[in-house]
Formats: structure tokens, C-alpha cells, sequence
């Protein structure tokens, strides 16, 4: 780690494995492009397995900004990705192999507009998916600037068996 990254800024456990966002990691030139870390255990040791970045990553994208793991699969928020608008953010969904983890898909939203900063938080209640857009506006015409938005996914064959629908 270096001065700033943020490490724990994310964290999720499930088992003996945890997953550690640093949204704030400088990767190469890409200032605050960010990064997430998994470690497991074993006995009473933890050790760091791998270290995940966006396949697409750019400078500010923060992704790390949120984790969330169960099982073998892995979502990470990049909630300042500048997809189609700037901050419009988005979520990326790791699969853990045999041969480590890998980045599976990409989740965006079909309605992003800029500064929705979709990705933070996320959190699992059963076979539901839950992942924050702390910077939407609502709906128009009343909608109101940050007032922010929760969009939900359910899973097919709860608890990430077999992934989720994505946006």
C-alpha cells in the first residue's frame, strides 16, 4: 500500500476469505483508478491471495469503493467509472476458479445519468442484491439533486450460484 490509498474503504467477509477495496490506489499513471484485495485463511493465518483491478480501469474511477463477497463470486464498485457520463459508476462481478478470480461482468445502468455514482454501497439480503446511487437525482420533474437511489437485482438460484440479472 502507499499514502492514500484507502485501503479498507470496502470490506466484506464471507468464511475465511475477505475482500478489501482501496479505491484510492494509484495503478500506474491512473491516479485514484483503484483497486480491491482478497485474502484467506487458513488456521488462524490470513494471506493476501491476489490483488483485482477493473479490466477497463481509468484514472478516478475508486473502484474498490464497495466489496461484496460470497462464495466464489466477487462485485466491486467503481462508483466514479465514467461509463457513458462522468461519476455515472458501475459494479464489477469477479468468479473465483481454480485458477484465481476472474472478471466475469460488468454492470451498468440503462438509465445512468452523469454523477449517479452507482456502486456504493452494496449489500446481499438472501438471493436480493442491493447497490446504491448516492449521487441520482430523482425522478423528474421533482427530482432533486443527490437525492440519491438504491437499485435491486435478484439472483438466479440465490446466493450467487449461477450470477445475477444484470442491468
Amino acid at each position: 500500500g502507499a499514502r492514500g490509498d484507502n485501503f479498507a474503504y470496502g470490506l466484506s467477509l464471507d468464511g475465511d476469505t475477505a475482500a478489501i477495496g482501496a479505491l484510492s490506489d494509484d495503478v500506474g499513471a491512473n491516479i485514484d483508478q483503484g483497486s480491491a484485495y482478497v485474502f484467506t485463511r487458513s488456521g488462524s493465518v490470513w494471506t493476501q491471495q491476489t490483488q483485482l483491478f477493473a479490466g477497463d480501469g481509468a484514472a478516478s474511477d475508486n473502484f474498490g469503493s464497495a466489496v461484496l463477497i460470497n462464495g466464489d463470486t466477487l462485485l466491486i464498485g467503481a462508483y466514479r467509472d465514467d461509463v457513458g457520463a462522468i461519476d455515472q459508476g458501475s459494479v464489477y462481478e469477479f468468479a473465483r476458479a481454480q485458477a484465481g478470480w476472474s472478471q466475469c461482468t460488468k454492470w451498468v445502468l440503462d438509465d445512468a445519468r452523469a454523477g449517479d455514482l452507482f456502486g456504493f454501497p452494496i449489500i446481499v439480503q438472501g438471493d436480493t442484491v442491493f447497490v446504491g446511487a448516492i449521487g441520482s437525482a430523482g425522478p423528474a420533474p421533482f427530482g432533486n439533486p443527490q437525492e440519491g437511489s438504491v437499485y435491486v437485482f435478484s439472483c438466479f438460484n440465490c446466493l450467487f450460484q449461477s450470477g445475477f440479472e444484470t442491468p
